[in-house]
Protein backbone atom coordinates (compact mmCIF):
# COMPACT_ATOMS: atom_id res chain seq x y z
CA UNK A 1 0.00 0.00 0.00
CA UNK A 2 1.96 3.00 -1.29
CA UNK A 3 0.61 6.22 0.25
CA UNK A 4 3.67 8.38 -0.41
CA UNK A 5 2.09 10.45 -3.17
CA UNK A 6 -1.42 10.71 -1.79
CA UNK A 7 -3.04 14.07 -1.15
CA UNK A 8 -6.11 15.05 0.85
CA UNK A 9 -8.00 16.00 -2.34
CA UNK A 10 -10.43 13.01 -2.29
CA UNK A 11 -11.35 13.72 1.34
CA UNK A 12 -11.77 17.43 0.73
CA UNK A 13 -13.79 16.76 -2.42
CA UNK A 14 -16.20 14.50 -0.57
CA UNK A 15 -16.51 17.04 2.23
CA UNK A 16 -17.74 19.62 -0.28
CA UNK A 17 -20.16 17.04 -1.74
CA UNK A 18 -21.73 16.61 1.69
CA UNK A 19 -25.06 18.30 2.26
CA UNK A 20 -26.26 20.10 5.39
CA UNK A 21 -27.76 16.90 6.79
CA UNK A 22 -24.51 14.99 6.28
CA UNK A 23 -22.61 17.68 8.12
CA UNK A 24 -25.08 17.81 10.98
CA UNK A 25 -25.19 14.03 11.26
CA UNK A 26 -21.40 13.88 11.20
CA UNK A 27 -21.06 16.52 13.89
CA UNK A 28 -23.78 14.87 15.96
CA UNK A 29 -22.35 11.35 15.85
CA UNK A 30 -19.65 11.74 18.48
CA UNK A 31 -21.68 14.28 20.45
CA UNK A 32 -24.44 11.70 20.78
CA UNK A 33 -21.90 9.06 21.78
CA UNK A 34 -20.50 11.45 24.40
CA UNK A 35 -23.99 12.06 25.77
CA UNK A 36 -24.49 8.30 26.17
CA UNK A 37 -21.20 8.05 28.07
CA UNK A 38 -22.15 11.00 30.25
CA UNK A 39 -25.49 9.38 31.15
CA UNK A 40 -23.93 6.06 32.11
CA UNK A 41 -21.04 7.71 33.95
CA UNK A 42 -23.33 9.99 35.95
CA UNK A 43 -25.73 7.20 36.87
CA UNK A 44 -23.08 4.68 37.92
CA UNK A 45 -20.31 6.88 39.28
CA UNK A 46 -17.66 6.53 36.58
CA UNK A 47 -15.84 9.19 34.60
CA UNK A 48 -16.89 9.87 31.01
CA UNK A 49 -13.38 8.82 29.96
CA UNK A 50 -13.81 5.43 31.65
CA UNK A 51 -17.12 4.73 29.90
CA UNK A 52 -15.78 5.97 26.55
CA UNK A 53 -12.69 3.81 27.05
CA UNK A 54 -14.80 0.75 27.85
CA UNK A 55 -16.95 1.32 24.77
CA UNK A 56 -13.84 1.64 22.61
CA UNK A 57 -12.32 -1.49 24.15
CA UNK A 58 -15.49 -3.48 23.39
CA UNK A 59 -15.97 -2.09 19.86
CA UNK A 60 -14.05 -4.62 17.70
CA UNK A 61 -16.42 -7.00 15.94
CA UNK A 62 -19.35 -5.37 17.75
CA UNK A 63 -22.38 -3.48 16.48
CA UNK A 64 -22.83 0.00 17.94
CA UNK A 65 -26.05 -0.57 19.90
CA UNK A 66 -24.73 -3.80 21.41
CA UNK A 67 -21.36 -2.11 22.02
CA UNK A 68 -23.06 0.47 24.26
CA UNK A 69 -25.11 -2.19 26.03
CA UNK A 70 -22.05 -4.35 26.68
CA UNK A 71 -20.18 -1.42 28.25
CA UNK A 72 -23.15 -0.46 30.41
CA UNK A 73 -23.69 -4.07 31.53
CA UNK A 74 -20.05 -4.39 32.56
CA UNK A 75 -20.16 -1.05 34.39
CA UNK A 76 -23.32 -2.08 36.27
CA UNK A 77 -21.81 -5.44 37.21
CA UNK A 78 -18.65 -3.83 38.55
CA UNK A 79 -20.60 -1.29 40.60
CA UNK A 80 -22.82 -4.06 42.01
CA UNK A 81 -19.88 -6.35 42.78
CA UNK A 82 -21.15 -8.99 40.36
CA UNK A 83 -18.64 -11.38 38.80
CA UNK A 84 -17.85 -9.95 35.34
CA UNK A 85 -17.48 -13.49 33.98
CA UNK A 86 -21.28 -13.61 34.03
CA UNK A 87 -21.52 -10.62 31.66
CA UNK A 88 -21.61 -11.69 28.03
CA UNK A 89 -20.15 -9.32 25.42
CA UNK A 90 -20.08 -9.45 21.62
CA UNK A 91 -16.34 -9.08 21.19
CA UNK A 92 -13.14 -10.91 22.02
CA UNK A 93 -11.95 -11.90 25.49
CA UNK A 94 -8.85 -9.64 25.56
CA UNK A 95 -11.04 -6.65 24.64
CA UNK A 96 -13.41 -7.44 27.50
CA UNK A 97 -10.41 -7.64 29.83
CA UNK A 98 -9.31 -4.16 28.74
CA UNK A 99 -12.78 -2.75 29.42
CA UNK A 100 -12.84 -4.34 32.87
CA UNK A 101 -9.40 -2.92 33.69
CA UNK A 102 -10.53 0.57 32.64
CA UNK A 103 -13.71 0.34 34.71
CA UNK A 104 -12.12 -1.27 37.76
CA UNK A 105 -9.55 1.39 38.64
CA UNK A 106 -9.26 5.16 38.82
CA UNK A 107 -7.54 5.73 35.47
CA UNK A 108 -6.98 8.95 33.57
CA UNK A 109 -6.98 9.50 29.82
CA UNK A 110 -3.29 8.66 29.36
CA UNK A 111 -3.70 5.40 31.25
CA UNK A 112 -6.76 4.50 29.18
CA UNK A 113 -4.78 5.04 25.98
CA UNK A 114 -2.03 2.81 27.38
CA UNK A 115 -4.54 0.05 28.18
CA UNK A 116 -6.25 0.25 24.77
CA UNK A 117 -3.04 0.49 22.70
CA UNK A 118 -4.49 -0.21 19.23
CA UNK A 119 -4.52 2.80 16.90
CA UNK A 120 -8.14 2.45 15.85
CA UNK A 121 -9.61 1.86 19.31
CA UNK A 122 -7.49 4.67 20.79
CA UNK A 123 -8.76 7.05 18.10
CA UNK A 124 -12.34 5.85 18.70
CA UNK A 125 -11.99 6.45 22.44
CA UNK A 126 -10.56 9.96 22.00
CA UNK A 127 -13.29 11.00 19.57
CA UNK A 128 -16.08 9.72 21.81
CA UNK A 129 -14.58 11.33 24.92
CA UNK A 130 -13.93 14.65 23.15
CA UNK A 131 -17.09 15.01 21.03
CA UNK A 132 -15.08 14.39 17.87
CA UNK A 133 -13.06 17.54 18.50
CA UNK A 134 -9.68 15.85 18.05
CA UNK A 135 -6.82 15.66 15.57
CA UNK A 136 -6.94 11.85 15.84
CA UNK A 137 -9.52 10.65 13.28
CA UNK A 138 -10.75 7.05 13.28
CA UNK A 139 -9.52 5.20 10.20
CA UNK A 140 -11.79 2.29 9.29
CA UNK A 141 -12.34 0.70 5.90
CA UNK A 142 -14.73 3.41 4.75
CA UNK A 143 -12.35 6.16 5.88
CA UNK A 144 -9.60 4.40 3.92
CA UNK A 145 -11.73 4.33 0.76
CA UNK A 146 -12.60 8.00 1.17
CA UNK A 147 -8.93 8.93 1.44
CA UNK A 148 -8.03 6.76 -1.57
CA UNK A 149 -10.95 8.01 -3.67
CA UNK A 150 -12.21 4.42 -4.03
CA UNK A 151 -15.43 2.58 -3.27
CA UNK A 152 -15.62 -1.01 -2.02
CA UNK A 153 -17.09 -3.31 0.58
CA UNK A 154 -15.10 -3.49 3.81
CA UNK A 155 -13.88 -7.02 3.11
CA UNK A 156 -12.11 -5.71 0.00
CA UNK A 157 -10.15 -3.04 1.89
CA UNK A 158 -6.49 -4.06 2.32
CA UNK A 159 -4.92 -4.31 5.76
CA UNK A 160 -3.77 -0.92 6.99
CA UNK A 161 -0.30 -0.89 8.49
CA UNK A 162 0.49 1.30 11.53
CA UNK A 163 2.43 3.67 9.27
CA UNK A 164 -0.40 3.70 6.75
CA UNK A 165 -2.89 4.46 9.52
CA UNK A 166 -0.83 7.49 10.59
CA UNK A 167 -0.42 8.66 6.99
CA UNK A 168 -4.16 8.51 6.36
CA UNK A 169 -4.79 10.37 9.61
CA UNK A 170 -2.45 13.10 8.32
CA UNK A 171 -4.52 13.32 5.12
CA UNK A 172 -7.65 13.93 7.19
CA UNK A 173 -5.80 16.54 9.27
CA UNK A 174 -4.76 18.33 6.10
CA UNK A 175 -8.29 18.19 4.68
CA UNK A 176 -9.64 19.63 7.95
CA UNK A 177 -7.13 22.50 7.84
CA UNK A 178 -7.99 23.32 4.23
CA UNK A 179 -11.75 23.11 4.82
CA UNK A 180 -11.42 25.40 7.85
CA UNK A 181 -9.55 27.97 5.78
CA UNK A 182 -12.05 27.80 2.92
CA UNK A 183 -15.23 27.87 5.01
CA UNK A 184 -14.06 30.03 7.90
CA UNK A 185 -15.37 27.37 10.28
CA UNK A 186 -13.23 25.40 12.72
CA UNK A 187 -13.34 21.77 11.58
CA UNK A 188 -11.31 19.15 13.42
CA UNK A 189 -9.79 16.09 11.77
CA UNK A 190 -12.20 13.94 13.78
CA UNK A 191 -15.16 15.94 12.50
CA UNK A 192 -13.83 15.79 8.93
CA UNK A 193 -13.70 12.00 9.17
CA UNK A 194 -17.21 11.77 10.65
CA UNK A 195 -18.80 14.11 8.08
CA UNK A 196 -17.19 12.43 5.07
CA UNK A 197 -18.02 8.97 6.50
CA UNK A 198 -21.70 9.92 6.74
CA UNK A 199 -21.67 11.37 3.21
CA UNK A 200 -19.88 8.31 1.79
CA UNK A 201 -22.42 5.95 3.36
CA UNK A 202 -25.28 8.04 1.94
CA UNK A 203 -23.83 8.09 -1.55
CA UNK A 204 -22.93 4.41 -1.52
CA UNK A 205 -25.85 2.74 0.22
CA UNK A 206 -25.67 -0.98 0.84
CA UNK A 207 -21.91 -1.24 1.36
CA UNK A 208 -20.93 -3.70 4.08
Amino acid sequence: MDLSNRTSAPILGLFFLSDDQDRQNGLDWYSNAYAICDRIASELGFSVDQIAGAIAALSPNNKWDRNIQDAENLARAIRAGIDTDSVKVCTFGPNKAKAIKILSSDVDSAEIVSILRGQKVVAFYLNIARNGDTDCPVIDGHAYNIAMGTVSNLREVPSITPKGFETIQDLYRDAARQASLITGETISAGQMQAITWVCYRRLHKGLQ
